[in-house]
């Protein structure tokens, strides 16, 4: 399963790469970049942060949709009583609030990862 890991700090991208270790993990330090990406690799799930420079994950999330209406992208935020709401408003499936253990990754990845 492809997964792609959006998020402009490194740190954060770096630990969920780990986390995911047993996936194909690709990632996009922006919205845009994310956009190239998921053009390129067709990702099964996008983990989307919502705050990022050059396109965030909300205009990222609309544009991505407008690719494949049945993109699976869940948040990745801090900030998921505000800005995560525009998020599920967006398109995203759901919200995963930082900071968040291991479990809750894996268990949101499995959910998703089916047809």
């Amino acid at each position: 399963m492809k997964i792609l890991v959006v998020d402009d700090d490194k740190f954060m991208r770096e630990l969920l790469k780990i986390i995911l270790k047993d996936f194909e993990v690709y990632e996009a330090e922006n919205g845009r970049e994310a956009v190239e990406v998921y053009k390129k690799v067709k990702p099964d799930i996008v983990l989307m942060d919502v705050l990022m420079p050059n396109m965030n994950g909300i205009e990222a999330t609309k544009e991505i949709l407008k690719i494949d209406q049945n993109a699976k992208i869940i948040g990745v935020t801090a900030f998921a009583s505000s800005k995560g709401q525009e998020l599920l408003k967006a398109g995203a499936k759901e919200i995963i609030e930082k900071p968040f253990t291991r479990k809750k990754i894996i268990e949101i990845v499995k959910k998703y990862s089916g047809p």
